[in-house]
Parts: C-alpha cells; structure tokens; sequence
C-alpha cells in the first residue's frame, strides 16, 4: 500500500517537472522571438530613418539646383524685359519709358521700386513647336509678334499706343523667334513671363497668362511648368499667385509710407 502510494507520488512529482521544463522552454522560445521581432523592428526604423535622411539631402540638393536654374531664368528674362522697354521707348515721341508689362496705366513705376518676373513655362510632348504652327496657336490666343521678335499680349491704352500685358519667348537663347523663318523653325519650348513693377493688377494679369498658357498647351499639345521646370501643379499656381500678393502688399507699404 505505502509503495504504491510512493509510486503515485512520484509519478505526479515526475508530471509537475515535465510541465515546468515545458513552460520554461516554451517561455524562452517566445522571449527569444520577442527579441528577434524588436531587433527586426529597430533595424527597419533606423533603415528607414537613414532612406529619408538621405532623400532629404538629395531634395536639398535638388531643390538648390532648381532655385539657382529659376534665378538665372528670372534674371535672362528680366534684361529681355529691359531690352524690350529700350526699344518701345525709342519709337514713342514721349521721353518717358512706356510701363511695361502692368495693366495699371494711371500708375508709372518708380525708379526705386524693385520689379518681379513670374514665369510659365510650356515644353512639347514631342519632338517640339514647329513655328508655323505658334503662329497660328499665338493668333488663337490673341498673341502678337512684336519688340524683340517675341509674342506680347498688348492693351490698348490712351491713343495708339500699344502696352505689352505678357510676352512669350522661346525656351532656347535667345528667345527671340525669326519671323521670316517660322516655317523651318522649331523650339523645344516657351516661355510666357510676366513683369510686375509695382501696378495694382498684377494677380489678375498672371490669372490672364495662365488662362493663356494653358490654351496653348492644348492647342500645341505640351506640358505646363514651373520656372524650375517642375510640372506646374495647382501648389505651383497658388504660391505663385500669393508671392504676387505679398509683392504688392509690400509695395504698398513702402508706397505708403514714403
């Protein structure tokens, strides 16, 4: 009787130990795969830490190429503005230059006021415009070509005096277009630039050259961009749009308190 009693006893001793060797095995197995799926997890967010790092100095990079490639862009169309004025002063019997590129003809610009130039930009689908065919688009949209051999969109101001509102060049230097060769001339792109000195009309002459630019686009099957190329998003438009209102608040400003 005693050594049965001391079998069981043993027996369920016996039990007791498998189960506690079981559940301590079983107990390391899951630290073990904790372990691993927290080590796995850290070496992906430190993988991802590094991607973005690294994404982010490529956009800085990027982004420091695009604004020295818009400031030389602004600057090229800023002397063939200037080269423009020149030659429509020349051919007026006033001495003072005509305003260009404003709406606002009760303005005239001061000498001390500091002009923007916004662009848009218009690249072919293709293998380019032919001339010919800008010409046609030009008249559609009510472009001339005139000073410098580039499109302006004029205003009818007091007189016969013709005031550019917007120009559209050639993307490739010059950006002059030759108008006795339109039929063998092709351009990679254009360039429709508005220069605001200071008017008060600003934001509704740049909604005009979008309106433009975006009529040409269809008609010549291209691309709208930025001044850096970038395609133009709603984004672009709209800070483009509030830059021109922070310009003439600005202007404003020191108008008023001169």
């Amino acid at each position: 009787m005693e050594t049965d009693f001391l079998r069981l006893i043993l027996f369920l001793v016996g039990i007791v130990v498998v189960l506690i060797v079981y559940f301590w095995e079983r107990h390391k197995r899951v630290n073990t795969q904790i372990d691993a799926i927290r080590n796995a997890e850290q070496s992906i967010e430190e993988i991802r830490e590094e991607i973005e790092s690294d994404q982010w100095v490529v956009m800085d990079e990027y982004q420091d190429d695009a604004r020295s490639d818009a400031d030389n862009m602004a600057d090229e169309l800023n002397q063939l503005s200037e080269l423009v004025a020149e030659e429509s002063a020349t051919k007026t019997e006033q001495t003072e230059q005509i305003p260009l590129f404003s709406g606002d003809e009760l303005e005239e610009p001061s000498s001390n006021v500091e002009s923007r130039v916004f662009v848009i930009n218009l690249a072919s689908c293709r293998a380019g415009f032919n001339g010919a065919i800008i010409l046609d688009a030009a008249k559609d949209v009510g472009l001339e070509l005139g000073e410098m051999d580039i499109f302006h969109r004029y205003c009818e101001a007091s007189g016969h005096k013709k005031t550019p509102q917007f120009n559209m060049a050639s993307m490739v230097e010059p950006g002059s277009f030759p108008r006795d060769e339109m039929e063998d001339f092709v351009t990679p792109g254009l360039s429709l630039f508005l220069q605001i000195s200071g008017g008060h009309s600003g934001l509704a002459l740049y909604d005009e050259m979008l309106a433009t630019a975006e009529k040409l686009a269809e008609r010549l099957d291209g691309e709208l961009q930025d001044a850096t190329h970038c395609s133009l998003t709603r984004q672009a438009i709209e800070f483009q749009r509030e830059e021109i209102i922070e310009y003439q608040r600005r202007q404003m400003l020191l108008k008023n308190n001169k």
